[in-house]
C-alpha cells in the first residue's frame, strides 16, 4: 500500500471516528460517550475537541483521569486511576509527573481530564479465560494440602521391578 492510499484511509477513519464520539465542552466540563470530564490542567491550550473525538476509545471510561499530550500534531491518550485504587503505582495519578518526564516531549502541550463518573469495564467470558492455560494445575498453598497430594501420588504410583536374566 502506497503512502497516499494510507494517508487517505487514515483521514477517512478519523472522520468516521469524529462522527462516532461527539465532544461537548461547557466551561471546564467536557462530555463524551456519556462521560462527564472536568479539565484539571490544560498546558499550552492542548485540549482540542476534534482531536479528542478522533482518539477517544471506550476503554478510557474506566479511568479516573485521562491525560492527553500532543506530539507531531498527534494526540496520545493515557488513563490513570485515583491513588486509593489497588493498581500498580505507575497507573495511579500520583505518577503523572514521572509519566510527563519519561514519555512526553519536553515542553509539549498536554491536558489532564478528571473523570467524574468512571465506568467499570465490561468483562466477557472470552477475555476472562484468555490467560488460562489448557493444562492448568491447581496450585496448593498449604503444607497439609501438599502432603495429601504427595500421598495420593505415592498411592497411585505403580512400582515395578527390573528382572535380571
Amino acid at each position: 500500500m502506497d503512502h497516499d492510499t494510507l494517508k487517505e484511509r487514515t483521514l477517512k477513519q478519523q472522520e468516521e471516528r469524529k462522527g462516532t464520539y461527539k465532544v461537548k465542552k461547557l466551561g471546564n466540563e467536557v462530555e463524551i460517550d456519556r462521560l462527564t470530564l472536568e479539565i484539571v490542567e490544560d498546558f499550552k491550550d492542548a485540549f482540542d475537541e476534534d482531536k479528542l473525538a478522533i482518539r477517544y476509545t471506550p476503554l478510557l471510561a474506566q479511568y479516573d483521569y485521562i491525560v492527553g499530550d500532543i506530539s507531531a500534531e498527534q494526540l496520545r491518550l493515557k488513563g490513570f486511576y485515583n491513588n486509593n485504587k489497588a493498581v500498580n503505582n505507575h497507573d495511579k495519578i500520583q505518577s503523572l509527573q514521572d509519566y510527563l518526564y519519561e514519555y512526553v516531549n519536553f515542553g509539549a502541550p498536554y491536558f489532564v481530564l478528571e473523570n467524574i463518573n468512571p465506568r467499570v469495564p465490561e468483562v466477557n467470558e472470552r477475555s476472562k479465560n484468555k490467560n488460562k492455560s489448557k493444562h492448568h494445575r491447581p496450585v496448593t498453598h498449604k503444607k497439609e494440602s501438599r502432603a495429601k497430594v504427595a500421598a495420593a501420588k505415592q498411592k497411585n504410583k505403580k512400582s515395578f521391578v527390573i528382572k535380571q536374566k
